[in-house]
């Protein structure tokens, strides 16, 4: 082993005090909000941190009705988590008057560091945190989201505080953590720990991905990668986290320009899709190449939804849309369209006109489908090879419907009929809501019920736009 990794071992640590603090303090802290300058005092007690929190700033007497003191030094008690936000060489400045064992962890807001090419600045601040026994994250991040802990690093998390979450997502970019977090309160994703790790320094994705792995309170890990220090260790731990639960990644830097835009922002050596990719299939992980994919993924995935089987029925209504349909799904790995069997053929030959229809797989069901669906989706639920049902409902059909309350009516009753289905077959049913591009608000506002509709009831849902693999 080098002499590097036998250091970095011997150095891990337990990150329940990270994700958990007792104590918080900011480093350049102020009541005022400006550009740029991020209130952290002012999200943790929207969070209604539980612990002490110290607002740090020689120019301040108080800060947000606290006391302020003038420097790590003078608080009176150890601190757990500590932010800083000063410009990069006043980081070491500060770190460096720090007694030794006063602080845990050190969460470096500020950028201007290994991005840049100041990589000695660096290195003074990873030495000192091993010399005064505390952890690094970033610099160049943003920090942490933790739900049992009370922590932010954004406005309006607290306003998902209080939803139970199961879902960890680690991302190397800041900006891509408060987007992915902001989205997911929208559509019913629910995380329980976000970090920001920034240049990583110190703590890199592979110990957050090793405590994730084992946090009983995490069922499904989300990762945005922009540089792996590590690559085999990091091979290694999805392999072994994979199993027990699902490991999404979204790699950045794939692209000659994508590598040049990572090192410009993170300082990250991007690697070679050739190699990264399948390394990343190899140990089990889910690949996601865009923001929507990510998000999309997360709350399929997330409980209670049951986990999807690879051979896949889809119902749907018009010709060119199930053509469509099968060119999106067939060109997915891991995905299979089998035949219907002769028998459940004949039952939806039964059940439908002979006209205009397809009941083969994808089930194009016409005009009239979606009035027979809980038969129809009883027979396709009993055919020995199908493990999972998508069903695609079009907002546009909807909008038929003038007043606000029928449509209310149809969405209740096609939910009742899903739940109802679903319970009978016993097999997972998913719903894909197409809306073809049209900015008519009521197309908008129909769209808006059914998410809600389904987000209520617990009942899986995606959007309707899917990226071709090439």
């Amino acid at each position: 082993m080098k002499a590097e990794n036998m250091e970095q071992k011997q150095f891990e640590t337990d990150l329940d005090g990270l994700f958990r603090p007792a104590s918080f303090a900011h480093v350049g802290a102020s009541s005022r909000d400006q550009v740029g300058r991020y209130n952290y005092i002012a999200f943790m007690k929207k969070m209604k941190f539980r612990g002490k929190l110290y607002p740090v700033n020689p120019k301040h007497q108080e800060v947000l009705g606290l006391k302020c003191y003038s420097s790590l030094a003078s608080i009176p008690e150890d601190v757990d988590l500590v932010v800083m936000s000063l410009r990069a060489p006043q980081c070491a400045e500060v770190l460096q008057e720090m007694p030794d064992g006063k602080v845990r962890f050190v969460i470096i807001h500020s950028s201007g560091f290994g991005e840049i090419g100041k990589n000695d600045l660096e290195q003074k601040i990873a030495s000192l945190g091993r010399e005064k026994g505390f952890r690094i994250i970033g610099p160049n991040c943003m920090g942490l989201y933790s739900r049992q802990g009370r922590v932010a690093f954004w406005d309006d998390q607290h306003e998902m505080a209080d939803r139970p979450g199961s879902l960890g997502f680690i991302s190397q970019s800041g900006g891509i953590a408060i987007n992915m977090i902001s989205a997911a309160k929208e559509v019913g994703v629910n995380f329980d720990k976000v970090i920001s790790l920034g240049n990583q320094i110190d703590i890199s994705i592979n110990e957050v991905l090793q405590y994730m792995g084992e946090d009983e309170s995490i069922r499904v890990i989300g990762a945005y990668v922009e540089d792996v220090k590590d690559g085999r260790t990091f091979q290694t731990k999805i392999k072994n986290i994979s199993p027990h639960k699902p490991v999404l990644i979204w790699k950045g830097g794939l692209t000659e320009v994508g590598k040049v835009a990572a090192m410009s922002h993170t300082g990250a050596l991007a690697g070679d899709e050739k190699v990264f990719l399948p390394a990343m299939r190899q140990a089990g992980a889910i690949l996601v190449d865009t923001f929507p994919q990510m998000l999309r993924a997360m709350r399929l995935l997330q409980p209670p939804f049951p986990l999807p089987g690879e051979r896949l029925a889809i119902l749907c209504g018009g010709g060119g849309m199930t053509v469509n349909i099968s060119d999106m799904f067939s060109d997915q790995p891991n995905v299979e369209l089998p035949r219907l069997t002769p028998e459940t053929q004949e039952k939806l030959q039964d059940l439908l006109p002979e006209e205009n229809i397809y009941i083969k797989n994808p089930v194009d069901s016409g005009s009239t489908g979606f009035t027979k669906i809980d038969q129809i989706l009883q027979a396709v639920g009993e055919d020995p090879h199908i493990e999972s049902i998508l069903i695609v409902v079009e907002v546009n059909y909807l909008s038929d419907f003038y007043s606000y309350k029928a449509r209310g009516s149809v969405i209740n009753e096609i939910s009742e009929l899903i739940l109802n289905a679903g319970a009978k077959i016993g097999k997972p049913i998913f719903i894909n809501i197409m809306q073809l591009p049209d900015n008519r608000e009521d197309y908008y506002h129909s769209r808006r019920l059914l998410i809600d509709k389904f987000n209520e009831e617990k009942i899986p849902w995606l959007d309707g736009s899917f990226k071709r693999s090439s």
